[in-house]
């Protein structure tokens, strides 16, 4: 039987640490294994913004494995396309957490890759991600506007290059996330839902879900974390495939869910009105996560009605308005790969 263990709290580190001790990670790794962790860091933003893992979980964790002797730890990531994950590590609070504990930050970015291949998707993924011998994913419980959700298989998209980041977009995001985890997948995941924005990756708008899950099933994980924010598995395309290829289950009335600390407590998400409107405004085809929410931001900002059309399907099309570089034959359009989201406002009418 799948299992889920459900966290409720204010307190991320100590909840993690519940966590931890109920399910007893260590048996599953060896002394000497190699341990990578994998946190949200997708841009350069405090965990208090809703956009990143708090690092308090990350520590939790190492503090955890070295006190059982498993000090193999390492941390790795890639921020989206557009940011540095060295700025990001450093403005999220992993630098100093790296320098208290000793263990090595690794940027995606700067590693080799290797090919690997499902169902005749091949996909170049992190050489020292596969070389890892036991992988604890870290995502965020959040919104996204392009997949809705995102959390244990799209924070996998992290151990990918840029290149490859594009070119998911331009596949439609669900099937080579849901094809990604095929091919490497978390071994554990704690996800964390105590500070998140429950519509928008890039967060803005954090809320307190006081819950962090854990368990081995990415999609069975993901398919609990879905619910709570009012989505079923049929609204995210990735988690529907990804349980159609057999990554994980997503039969949440077949599995185990173990409350350590409290019974289920319901969670009130609210959409974001103006975001949803910002999305109305919007043609978007293969749009890059970081074009397509720095463009929502501006929207946002600036209370703009314009018609946008985004995203690498407009290349070598002609239209009125478009934002980033792939739409650079429209009469008009912001320049950028991707555009900030000062230069989108200008263009919008904002000084």
């Amino acid at each position: 039987m799948c299992r889920l263990y459900v966290a409720n709290g204010q307190d991320a580190g100590q909840m993690t640490r519940q966590l931890l001790e109920q399910i007893e990670i260590e048996q599953y790794i060896g002394e000497n294994d190699s341990v990578a962790l994998k946190p949200n860091l997708v841009v350069a933003k405090t965990f208090q913004s809703g956009a990143t893992t708090n690092p308090d979980i990350c520590a939790a964790v190492i503090e955890y494995l070295f006190e059982r002797g498993r000090r193999n730890v390492s941390i790795i990531e890639s921020s989206w396309v557009g940011e540095g994950t060295a700025r990001a590590f450093k403005v999220c609070g992993y630098n100093d957490l790296a320098k208290k504990y000793g263990v090595e930050l690794v940027d995606v970015k700067k590693d080799d890759m290797v090919e690997c291949e499902y169902d005749g998707l091949k996909v170049d993924v992190s050489k020292r991600a596969l070389e890892t011998d036991y992988i604890i994913n870290l995502p965020l419980i959040k919104g996204h506007c392009q997949t809705k959700v995102t959390c244990a298989l799209k924070n996998m998209k992290g151990l990918i290059s840029d290149k490859e980041k594009r070119r998911f977009h331009a596949l439609g995001l669900s099937k080579p996330i849901a094809y990604l985890n095929k091919m490497i997948c978390a071994d554990f995941t704690i996800a964390d839902g105590t500070c998140t924005d429950t519509t928008f990756e890039e967060g803005g708008n954090p809320t307190a879900l006081n819950t962090m899950i854990a368990g081995s099933d990415s999609v069975l994980l993901d398919t609990y974390a879905a619910k709570m924010l009012g989505y079923c598995v049929s609204d995210v395309g990735y988690l529907k495939i990804a349980a159609e290829i057999g990554v994980g289950s997503s039969d949440l009335h077949s599995a185990q869910i173990v409350h350590i600390n409290s019974e289920q407590k319901n969670v009130q998400v609210v959409r974001n009105g103006e975001l949803e409107k910002a999305k109305a405004l919007i043609r978007q085809d293969s749009a890059c996560s970081a074009c397509y929410s720095n463009l929502v931001s501006a929207m946002i900002s600036t209370g703009a009605d314009k018609q946008v059309r985004i995203g690498q399907g407009f290349r070598e099309m002609t239209g009125e308005f478009g934002c980033g570089d792939c739409t650079k034959d429209f009469d008009d359009y912001v320049e950028g790969c991707p555009p900030s989201i000062e230069d989108i406002e200008k263009h919008l009418g904002k000084a």
